[in-house]
């Protein structure tokens, strides 16, 4: 009698065993998991206050100071532009102008995205012309970013 006796509490002592060494398993994998996912809340929280892009191109852009007269120097500036593919979260609107509360695009013109960049073009009709633009670029781990860019133009005189 004694032996089957001593032969279940065997069999219990030696389970019990095995859930502890389970359960501090468990618990080892837990405390894992939580420092793992402290350390990705820390790197989303940084990704939030950095503006996040698609892609990346090169621009060369010469300088509006450049001749292009025989013997002359020319200067521009390389430039590393980062931009989003999803149309939905980038737009460029030409605008002859805007006013705010309610903020209203008057004449607005969508561009569209080419190669990273969008491209327009303008008719010189008069000695000087003036333009602006709504940019707006946003991507769903980081900032966003916009704002009215003004340019304008004028005949080159000899």
């Amino acid at each position: 009698m004694n032996k089957p006796i001593i032969n279940i509490l065997l069999t219990l002592l030696i389970f019990s065993c095995t859930d502890i060494n389970q359960t501090e398993n468990k618990i080892a994998q837990i405390e894992n998991l939580r420092a793992e996912n402290d350390r990705l809340k820390k790197i989303v929280a940084e990704i939030k206050n950095k503006y996040v892009f698609d892609s990346i191109t090169v621009r060369d852009i010469p300088s509006y100071k450049n001749s292009y007269e025989l013997n002359s120097n020319i200067s521009g500036e390389i430039v590393f532009v980062g931009y989003n593919n999803d149309i939905q979260y980038t737009s460029v609107i030409i605008i002859d102008s805007i006013s705010y509360n309610p903020k209203k695009l008057y004449n607005p013109d969508t561009l569209t995205l080419k190669n990273g960049g969008f491209h327009y073009e303008k008719k010189l009709d008069t000695e000087r012309i003036y333009w602006k633009a709504e940019i707006q670029t946003k991507h769903q781990y980081g900032k966003k970013y916009g704002g009215i860019l003004t340019n304008a133009a004028q005949v080159k005189k000899n």
